[in-house]
């Protein structure tokens, strides 16, 4: 994984330029039947904690997809790329935000175009987080996010949403080991007892498809991923707003951190904690802004009590398949008249959907990185903890 350098708010990233030389070390690192180990203290996740991380859910109780019933192409897509990947999904259906009834609104939401796009996205998230409501709260670590109103209602323990437009490197799974080891180590989970969750317990958001992440002022805690070969270069990361200063690191460095909020919502997780407060706070209270406004306020004031995680770069970002470019976006109200030859994925390295056709047909040999040619590293993955800038 790569650290970052500091972007400017507008997103200077360019698509990929069409070069799709073979990746011939995606799958490089630890031994895959090794589990990561925190070098400056040899902190490791216990037996359990990686059992569950090979579960059919990514080591969450549910994945959800969300999806609008009109979109059986982004569906197929989706469901190709989990299949391919190893996990399972349920399907979160979205909302059209005109069928919401104004009286089911806790704010005034101004009348402007693309307006009801924003409310849908609302209400379906808002759905997800219900869902988690719905099942125990102490369930176990075995979890995955739906929107919000789902973790809820199901009292889902956990559970992680994933939108459908959303990629993310081959190494998933690998990836989200070295995520699970980071947040055990923020949280302070005691080595010698196995956490609930693998992530850890306490938590109430994890952010991990985003387009902008803050730090939190003061706070310097950082679990630090290096030589990761599934970072993208600086030059091709996408990102529109705040990111985590990334120089005292080099190019091939990921960090996991607590966060003051971020922007978009390609991936997430919620805890049943956080799913109930989300619900309190941006459905029964007075909201009127954007779903992913309404989490960076969660994220960001104290007195909520919301304590949530991020990554950066981040492990989810949006794909651009080839075709016409009015498919984009159900949200965004834009006319798009242009056609995109090639398709790209923003902030992913080894694009999952990219290389699906060869993940179909087991030709590993042919798997490709987006961006060019894999970094030469100096060694392997590994995994250190600083509770300061200067370690």
């Amino acid at each position: 994984m790569s650290e970052y350098t500091h972007h400017p708010a507008n997103s200077t990233a360019s698509a990929p330029s069409g070069t799709n030389a073979k990746s011939n070390s995606w799958f490089k690192g630890r031994p895959k039947s090794v589990g990561p180990i925190l070098s400056n203290s040899k902190r490791h996740l216990s037996d359990s904690s990686l059992a569950d991380l090979k579960n059919s859910s990514l080591g969450f109780e549910k994945v959800f997809v969300l999806n609008m019933p009109s979109r059986t192409d982004k569906l197929d897509a989706m469901t190709l790329a989990a299949s391919v990947t190893g996990f399972d999904f349920d399907v979160l259906e979205g909302v059209q935000g005109e069928s919401i009834s104004k009286k089911a609104l806790s704010g005034k939401w101004e009348n402007r175009p693309g307006i009801d796009g924003v409310v849908g996205c609302w209400r379906g998230h808002m759905n997800f987080a219900k869902e988690c409501s719905y099942l125990s709260p102490i369930f176990g670590p075995r979890a995955k996010c739906l929107p919000r109103l789902r973790i809820v209602r199901r009292r889902l323990s956990s559970a992680l949403v994933i939108e459908d437009d959303a990629d993310w490197d081959l190494n998933l799974r690998s990836i989200m080991e070295y995520i699970a080891l980071g947040s055990q180590t923020l949280l302070s989970t005691p080595q010698h007892e196995a956490p609930r969750s693998p992530y850890g317990d306490g938590w109430d958001l994890m952010w991990f498809g985003h387009c902008a992440s803050s730090t939190i002022k003061g706070d310097d805690r950082r679990f630090i991923i290096k030589n990761d070969p599934n970072v993208p270069p600086p030059q091709h990361r996408a990102n529109y707003g705040d990111i985590p200063d990334m120089s005292p690191y080099d190019d091939n460095t990921r960090i996991i951190f607590f966060t003051a909020g971020n922007t978009c919502t390609y991936s997430y997780a919620l805890s049943y904690h956080g799913a109930a407060k989300i619900l309190k706070y941006l459905s029964l209270d007075i909201f009127n802004e954007p779903i992913d406004y309404g989490l960076r306020e969660m994220c960001e004031k104290k007195d909520r009590g919301f304590l949530c995680i991020s990554v950066f770069p981040q492990i989810f970002g949006e794909h651009k398949p080839a075709g016409a470019n009015t498919r984009d976006s159900d949200i965004d109200p834009q006319n798009r008249s242009s056609v995109r030859i090639k398709g790209y994925s923003h902030n992913t390295v080894h694009s999952t959907r990219l290389n699906v056709e060869h993940l179909i047909d087991g030709r590993t040999d042919l798997l490709e990185n987006q961006y060019g040619e894999d970094p030469q590293l100096e060694g392997p993955i590994t995994a250190e903890y600083r509770t300061s800038v200067e370690g």
